[in-house]
């Protein structure tokens, strides 16, 4: 077959209007021939893994296989069975942290001291009211005093620059 009738049935091979008989051709071509022209190479690989014999692996790298996909089924698994725990684990946690957060709420008195008699006897207790509010009373009244110094001082202020302002 030359490498024009090659050329011819595989642009109909690619374009899917070969016959069975022409895709045999082509088959045995790219199979069977030992000298293919490089710009050929792509389709003679193409052919091979379409049509070529299967390759079989040997006993040792199917078993390995085997095992290493067993061993990864395996890690999956572990891992869902270790997020699995985790959530559990978490979950657990935060219940044991709201029980305990409800139970110091439930179980807590009132530490607030209540308002208690301090005197025994009445008299007295009304003295020592007496001398408060007069302290209390004085403490004001020397407050009030320092304000109205305070007042007269600042009205001062305000007739000194009233003449600055009308002088300049």
């Amino acid at each position: 077959m030359t490498q024009i009738d090659i050329k011819q049935l595989l642009e109909k091979f690619y374009a899917g209007d070969t016959a069975p008989e022409e895709e045999r051709h082509l088959k045995d071509y790219f199979l069977n021939s030992e000298c293919v022209d490089e710009h050929l190479e792509k389709d003679r690989t193409l052919f091979r893994a379409l049509y070529g014999k299967p390759h079989k692996m040997s006993q040792g790298v199917s078993v390995r296989l085997e095992a290493t996909l067993q061993r990864l089924g395996d890690n999956e698994r572990r891992t869902a069975s270790r997020t699995r725990t985790l959530r559990y684990l978490t979950g657990s946690v935060a219940a044991v942290a709201l029980l305990c957060a409800g139970l110091f709420f439930a179980t807590r008195t009132d530490t607030r001291r209540t308002m208690a008699d301090t005197y025994d006897n009445p008299e007295e207790a009304a003295l020592m009211a007496e001398k408060t509010l007069l302290y209390v009373s004085a403490e004001l009244n020397r407050g009030i005093e320092q304000t109205y110094v305070v007042r007269q001082e600042m009205e001062k202020m305000n007739k000194v620059l009233e003449t600055f302002k009308t002088n300049n």
